[in-house]
């Protein structure tokens, strides 16, 4: 597959969350994307991630989010820039597995959750050209604290690292599925509110230069990947959109680190309750 927007529609595959619908607002957002990217001589890319579950067994961060960043951290590298992670505390530990299962030497920075992230945050001044934020949860639309899709506030578990998302010059990309994440405030109100279960209640407020709307974020994820050696045929980077690859990372966050399955909240090799099968054929089709 070589054409940008054939990708953009492919990770956008609804996986009942009102995902095509919602990619209509965004058409063309992979495209500059990956341009702004690819446009920038070593590009300097932070990416934020990590979706704390506590309502799993036992708690811990979702598999879905850590896959997409490794993946899109491994891509910026080859592209010759250099990346970073951002996450909260609680994040840690599968976030410590995805960068270990990817052989990626990468710097993991952790902001805590707790009356801490202030002195943190003024010590945390990076120096990027880009923030992209992947499954990455923010307060809803009125300004009120980050929720899940059951529409259950998770505040207490949660940095609110939407401030150092929106605190740079830097240009923001951001990648979500469900209404409820960093960027998903460049969408109508009104229209997460109709598409999307709880939209009302759970629609982020923050805006992003670019936002990429997919079914699940790691294939939002795969797709800049996809779309980044789709524009430049010498990048190579085609091996991370092997599902093989991803297989090895949600297998190894899961046994060595106890992510869970958002939409299962149990410790899964999966994403977001999709059979294997279902979720690796699009990554199939990014090859």
């Amino acid at each position: 597959m070589d054409d940008v927007a054939a990708i953009e529609r492919l990770v956008a595959r609804d996986v009942g969350r009102g995902s095509e619908l919602l990619a209509r607002y965004t058409a063309g957002s992979l495209r500059r994307a990956a341009g702004s990217l690819l446009d920038t001589p070593q590009p300097r890319v932070g990416i934020i991630t990590g979706f704390y579950v506590p309502g799993a067994d036992p708690p811990a961060a979702e598999t879905d989010g850590p896959v997409g960043a490794v993946q899109v951290a491994a891509a910026i590298i080859a592209l010759g820039g250099s990346a970073s992670i951002l996450t909260d505390e609680t994040c840690v530990p599968v976030l410590e597995a995805a960068i270990d299962a990817a052989g990626l030497a990468v710097q993991l920075d952790a902001a805590p959750t707790n009356d801490r992230y202030d002195e943190w945050e003024k010590t945390y001044r990076p120096e990027l050209t880009h923030m992209i934020a992947i499954e990455r949860v923010g307060p809803d639309w009125s300004g009120g604290p980050p929720r899940n899709m059951r529409g259950e506030s998770v505040e207490a578990w949660t940095a609110p690292l939407h401030r150092a998302y929106t605190a740079g010059s830097w240009t923001r990309i951001a990648i979500g599925d469900g209404g409820n994440e960093l960027g998903m405030g460049s969408l109508p109100h009104d229209a997460v509110a109709e598409i999307v279960a709880n939209g009302e209640l759970i629609h982020c407020g923050v805006t992003a230069d670019a936002l990429i709307v997919a079914g699940t974020s790691n294939w939002g994820a795969a797709g800049l990947v996809a779309a980044l050696a789709a524009v430049r045929a010498d990048l190579d980077v085609r091996h991370l959109l092997d599902p093989a690859w991803t297989k090895d990372i949600l297998e190894a966050i899961v046994h060595d680190a106890g992510a869970v399955d958002g939409v299962l909240r149990t410790p899964s090799p999966t994403v977001d309750g999709l059979s294997w099968e279902s979720y690796a054929d699009v990554l199939l089709k990014l090859l």
